[in-house]
């Protein structure tokens, strides 16, 4: 009888400690969850802050674009680097995935007129930020500019506007190029 209370006693405590080695695992379990959760946080942040983006007008060739008689939106289809994928190539947009401060800088390249000057206009939500402009009657010509914004998710793109022309080649003298500097 003695042996079998012991036994009990034994049987008890030991249960005992498998219950709270139980609730530690599950404690354990938990705070697992939690860090991988915020790993996973962390990673997609770390993917939002890498963005950036540089293209050039045309692929390949030389081409003078424009005189339009309306604004156009300036399409960069050369691209070097697309981080983020927050560059369009078939709409000519970058689009903001998140908010934070983004630097943009478009270069614009055009030969000497008489009659037309060789501008773009940085566009952000619909909205003239920055214009280039440069008229010579001979003679190759480049205007540039460059800016720093806060965007909240949005759309930031060149035009050229009405009446206006630029030039590019193989050699990719017009180009626009972004990148998030920081998020907010």
């Amino acid at each position: 009888f003695y042996v079998f209370i012991v036994k009990t006693k034994e049987l008890e405590s030991l249960s005992q400690r498998y219950q709270a080695q139980a609730a530690e695992l599950a404690a354990a379990k938990a705070k697992a969850n939690v860090t991988e959760n915020q790993v996973e946080a962390l990673r997609r942040e770390g993917e939002a802050k890498r963005l950036a983006f540089s293209a050039a007008l045309l692929e390949s060739g030389s081409v003078n674009h424009g005189p339009f008689n309306t604004h156009t939106t300036m399409v960069f289809r050369h691209v070097t680097t697309n981080i983020g994928n927050a560059y369009s190539p078939s709409t000519g947009l970058f689009t903001a995935p998140v908010r934070g401060v983004y630097h943009f800088e478009f270069h614009i390249y055009g030969h000497g007129s008489s009659t037309e000057p060789t501008s773009a206009l940085l566009i952000k939500n619909g909205v003239q930020i920055f214009a280039t402009y440069e008229k010579q009657t001979s003679g190759g010509q480049k205007t540039c500019n460059g800016v720093t914004l806060m965007l909240n998710i949005g759309d930031v793109f060149v035009r050229l506007p009405a009446n206006s022309w630029v030039h590019d080649n193989q050699d990719h003298h017009t180009t626009f190029s972004g990148h998030l500097l920081f998020t907010m």
